[in-house]
């Protein structure tokens, strides 16, 4: 993979400079059949398409290789929540906390998000059409190739239309979602612009890409530190994420059991492994990447078994470095003491990963030790936590009861974040006096355990804020999701409607 971002990158300069410079589309028939024609090349392509949804979802350091460094997508897991404290100089994620936005914002992170999260879909529906087209290689490998660009595209498809679909979390199927792309782009016809399709249609189009990665992907399960491409586990997984989202808000019984079993396959694959101490937060899961004279930024040597799909701190280390920057120096946001608070005593999931970070940014303020490298940073995307929690909440919605395979799910994650001779008594049956305090209990956990890592702000708005986050509570519910870009609706003369809180 490292080989093939390399190769790659002249071609991906060209398509850039075409993409950005000319107002029709230009003439790569011949480019396409050279680069798709046979595995290495094709594999190259998709190497690329790896880069760029990792660019969408987390962003990269330092502006290398003209990335950006904002991860924005991945910030807005936790932004307008009580998990992070946004600072009264950062006025972009100010207007994201107060859902008040100005032509800055509209300019700036809105249409920045949008149009990187579209990016990466492009690169997918090249790869789709190129090998579907000119591929004389393996079939085998031909349908893994196409099952992992349409991971790729229901990544990126899954987090637009959860930030910009008019209430998609919220149950809405008939709101406004996002404009479907699943052929290459072709240049912008003034005369006629794409549309957005309704949150069902966006809905069915992300499963389906994920039902077909699911059926093409192979089972293989590499070692921990090669966990960087899809397999048939990550696309269970995510598709378990994707219904889970879906069919919360709607109750629907059968897609909420079909989230429970894909995360029950997942937890049941041998190839992963969920470790009980909770040392693997610092050790493996989060690993220490903070800049030493002798070192520089220490590559870490063991990475955990619970992982199932994330980005390395280093995919390929002279080219492609990456973290979570801002965590660190703590200039944009903060950890507040009344997160902190959330957590029970002993919980090492505070005293270990809640810490000062830079003592020269703002040193009374805390952030999270899970991006302490400042600009290298293991970015986790899916790992086992997610799928245990997963199940046990899905679970218990599609039948409307509490098993006790799903109170060990909870268990199992509950009990591993506090030390040996400290850990509190396992959750029973007992506990909880209806199906409702079970899934609120479900819902804690998922916000301390995946905390700072993607999940909070939708786990929010799809059960209807059910933990009473009251930094969300301040938006009104058709303002939860974010608007679209106004250049989007101008440049497609109101084709592109206005989400129906902002019009």
């Amino acid at each position: 993979m490292r080989n093939n971002i390399i190769k790659l990158s002249v071609w991906v300069m060209v398509l850039a400079f075409c993409a950005c410079e000319l107002d029709y589309a230009p003439e790569n028939t011949y480019v396409d059949e050279k680069v798709y024609r046979n595995e290495k090349t094709a594999e190259a392509a998709l190497a690329g398409a790896y880069v760029r949804l990792n660019v969408f979802l987390a962003g990269a350091p330092q502006d290398q290789n003209n990335y950006s460094n904002n991860g924005y997508v991945y910030l807005l897991g936790d932004l307008t929540t009580e998990n992070l404290k946004v600072r009264e100089s950062a006025s972009t994620f100010i207007a994201v906390e107060n859902s008040e936005y100005s032509s800055n914002e509209h300019d700036g992170i809105l249409y920045d998000m949008y149009l990187r999260g579209y990016n990466v879909i492009d690169y997918a529906n090249n790869i789709i059409t190129g090998i579907e087209t000119y591929g004389k290689y393996n079939e085998n490998k031909k349908r893994q190739h196409i099952a992992e660009a349409r991971f790729i595209r229901a990544y990126a498809n899954l987090l637009l239309l959860s930030i910009y679909g008019d209430q998609a979390l919220l149950g809405s199927m008939s709101g406004d979602g996002i404009v479907i792309k699943d052929t290459p782009y072709n240049g912008y016809n003034p005369d006629s612009p794409s549309s957005r399709s309704s949150n069902a249609e966006c809905w069915n189009h992300i499963i389906n890409d994920l039902n077909a990665a699911v059926d093409d992907l192979n089972t293989d399960v590499p070692a921990a530190s090669q966990r960087i491409r899809a397999n048939k586990s990550v696309a269970q997984a995510l598709l378990s994420r994707a219904l889970l989202y879906k069919a919360t808000a709607t109750n629907d019984r059968e897609e909420l059991q079909r989230a429970a079993d894909l995360a029950k396959a997942v937890i049941d694959n041998t190839g992963y492994h969920f470790s009980s101490s909770c040392d693997e937060y610092t050790v493996n899961l989060f690993p220490s990447n903070e800049y030493s004279q002798s070192d520089g930024y220490p590559d870490p040597t063991n990475r955990s078994e619970e992982l199932i799909y994330f980005e390395p701190s280093r995919l390929y280390a002279a080219n492609y470095p990456n973290g979570m920057y801002y965590y660190y120096r703590k200039t944009s946001y903060y950890i507040p003491e009344n997160a902190v608070r959330a957590y029970d005593a002993n919980d090492v999931r505070a005293s270990r990963l809640i810490v000062q970070g830079s003592l020269t940014d703002n040193p009374n303020d805390k952030t999270s030790a899970k991006y302490l490298g400042g600009n290298y940073d293991d970015i986790i995307y899916i790992r086992l936590a997610e799928m245990k929690l997963t199940y046990a909440e899905a679970s218990t919605r599609a039948t409307g009861t509490v098993s006790q395979l799903a109170i060990d799910q909870l268990n199992d994650v509950h009990q591993r974040a506090f030390p040996d001779g400290m850990k509190p008594r396992l959750y029973i049956s007992a506990d909880f006096q209806d199906t409702e305090s079970f899934l609120k209990t479900v819902l804690k956990e998922r916000r301390l355990e995946l905390a700072y890592e993607g999940h909070y702000r939708w786990d929010l708005m799809r059960t209807d804020n059910m933990l009473n986050d009251q930094i969300l509570a301040r938006i009104p519910k058709n303002r939860w999701n974010l608007p679209i870009s106004d250049y989007e609706i101008r440049l497609t003369d109101n084709t592109i409607k206005q989400n129906s809180g902002y019009q």
